[in-house]
């Protein structure tokens, strides 16, 4: 039997399963000798054939509703995914920017640290150079006395022992102590009641003077200096008692840091008019 390919699916199948199910039953019958079915049977087919017509049909909405149900929720994930992807990128661009951010905190605190260190050693000098730092190592040690004879112009005086340690400073000394007190380049030696000061602090003979430096040069270079040279041209005229020596381990104290008694804000403008005349 041909089918009407311009027909209904549901026609199509219903009219192709009835004439293909009544031709089977027809050809049965006829083979065992039974007459033909009455129409009755014929509708109870027609009914059963479209139920079943019915239920593929119910199923294919189903199915189609389900299918656009899925494709939707597959739109969605893609949206959710590609949100997710977005985020994730921008998280990535953040690490990024935060590592470089990392190391450029970890450059700036290397470079600090070094600055530190160098400010350290700094500051380290200065307190050798100001005397308020404890200082050791090698050097020199020099016994300085009034002449045996006992003669007036054989006694050490101030100005000796300043032309003596000034002589050191331009040898090289890096530190120097009288009699236990610590000096500095600016620190004065002067004569007070007859007594030599280094400060406040009186001096008595025979006078200690150790000095930290290089022992390998600073004796011939105290002696090619100027004041080096001054002071044992006073020694030779006044027969001072003079001895230097080297010393592979000194220890000399740093000075008392002074107390700050008073102080005042900096005014420049103040400044400025009082030294207008």
């Amino acid at each position: 039997m041909s089918v009407d390919p311009q027909a209904p699916l549901l026609a199509r199948i219903t009219n192709a399963s009835l004439d293909e199910d009544y031709e089977h039953v027809a050809a049965r019958r006829a083979r065992q000798g039974l007459p033909k079915q009455a129409g009755g049977s014929h509708r109870a087919a027609a009914v059963i054939v479209a139920l079943f017509g019915l239920l593929i049909v119910i199923a294919g909405v189903q199915t189609s509703r389900e299918a656009a149900a899925t494709e939707d929720g597959r739109q969605v994930v893609i949206r959710q995914i590609g949100v997710a992807r977005e985020d994730l990128a921008a998280k990535q661009t953040q690490v990024g920017d935060l590592r470089e951010g990392n190391t450029q905190l970890a450059e700036d605190l290397k470079a600090l640290e070094e600055r530190e260190r160098s400010l350290t050693r700094e500051v380290e000098d200065l307190r050798l150079i100001s005397g308020y730092a404890a200082a050791q190592g090698e050097g020199v040690e020099v016994t300085l006395d009034d002449s045996a004879d006992g003669s007036g112009d054989g006694v050490v005086r101030d100005e000796d022992l300043a032309t003596l340690v000034s002589g050191l400073w331009q040898a090289g000394a890096e530190a120097i102590v009288i009699n236990g007190q610590r000096l500095t380049a600016v620190t004065g030696i002067r004569t007070v009641n007859q007594a030599i000061h280094v400060k406040t602090h009186p001096l008595r003979p025979p006078y200690l003077i150790q000095a930290i430096g290089d022992q390998d040069t600073l004796q011939s270079r105290f002696a090619e200096s100027t004041m080096g040279a001054t002071f044992l041209g006073l020694r030779n005229a006044f027969d001072f008692v003079f001895e230097m020596r080297n010393d592979d381990s000194l220890d000399l104290p740093g000075r008392a840091r002074p107390q700050l008694r008073f102080a005042k804000v900096y005014d420049p403008q103040v400044e400025n008019r009082r030294m207008v005349p």
